[in-house]
């Protein structure tokens, strides 16, 4: 390609162009690639709660480690890349509330909870599921809830503890 000037290309805000479902295991996603936006997104049994959780509430990040490679005679050590790590660190954290739709009411739990999380970005939040948006499905079992500490200067909030049980799959809705 040739060199050209400098482009900045535009971006997209997290605030407005996030959604994130709650599936229960049953009646589940069958294709985690490729979640049905009508009968699975769409289902009664899915809520959108992700107006739920606090600023610092939605962790998931990932991180990938190396290894050192090092070698007789060679000056500096060699790099190999190692296993990537998706993680909620020390868990979710949503407001509570006692709304049918709210996180605090959907992830009730007093032992453990199967399910996925579904998340779309760049996609305005009023959009509603449909075929050919880019999704990540994110299998899980939640612990029980967890009340939030009080300070007195905001909302009352639920911490949860998250496992990941099956690697997160990248994909897109399906119809």
């Amino acid at each position: 390609m040739p060199d050209v000037a400098d482009v900045v290309p535009p971006a997209i805000d997290q605030k407005g162009n996030t959604v994130i479902w709650w599936v229960p295991a049953s009646p589940g996603i069958t294709a985690l690639n490729a979640p049905k936006a009508a009968t699975e997104l769409g289902a009664a049994t899915t809520f959108r709660i992700t107006h739920s959780f606090t600023p610092d509430g939605w962790t998931l990040t990932g991180s990938q480690a190396k290894t050192t490679d090092d070698r007789l005679a060679l000056p500096t050590p060699l790099e190999a890349l190692d296993s990537l790590v998706n993680t909620f660190g020390d868990g979710i954290k949503y407001v509570d509330s006692s709304a049918a739709g709210s996180a605090a009411v959907v992830l009730a739990t007093q032992t453990s909870l199967a399910g996925f999380f579904v998340e779309r970005r760049n996609v305005s939040n009023g959009t509603l599921a449909a075929a050919a948006q880019k999704v990540r499905t994110i299998p899980v079992t939640l612990g029980p809830q967890i009340r939030g500490p009080i300070d007195g200067t905001g909302k009352f909030t639920y911490l949860q503890q998250v496992a990941l049980t099956a690697p997160i799959v990248e994909g897109t809705t399906a119809a």
